[in-house]
């Protein structure tokens, strides 16, 4: 008999508990949107997509990409994000002046949508605001 296909369900079922675990773990916070900015910019992916690559590497894959950047303030915090997305692909609704949902883990800010969505993005910069 062959239990394998049994363990890797099993295996599945429980990454899957454990991913929503940790979603429902996370320290929400409200705030305000303060920048929110599109751009385009070709972008390099895949093999060879490195910054530290010699000379006679493969070439790195090349698309035309969404970055968009956002700042998030809180009354002792400052962050500015970034969400890199394929063009046309939808991303955080974001409206200067408009509350947002959000959790703070290392690098990285969890924004939830009006309709519970939620989307990841990168902290490139985290600032403590100064106390008047």
């Amino acid at each position: 008999m062959n239990t394998r296909p049994a363990i890797v369900a099993s295996m599945i079922v429980v990454l899957a508990l454990a991913s929503v675990a940790s979603a429902a773990d996370r320290r929400w916070q409200t705030c305000t949107w303060t920048a929110a900015d599109t751009r385009r910019q070709m972008i390099d992916f895949g093999p060879g997509a490195t910054p530290f690559e010699r000379g006679g590497s493969t070439p790195a894959m090349r698309a035309m990409a969404d970055i968009n950047t956002y700042v998030i303030e809180t009354d002792d915090l400052r962050l500015e994000l970034k969400d890199v997305v394929p063009v046309g692909r939808r991303t955080v609704d974001a409206a200067v002046g408009t509350t947002v949902t959000f959790a703070l883990e290392k690098n990285t800010v969890y924004v939830r949508d009006t309709d519970g969505t939620e989307h990841k993005l990168t902290v490139t910069k985290k600032a403590a605001k100064a106390r008047p």
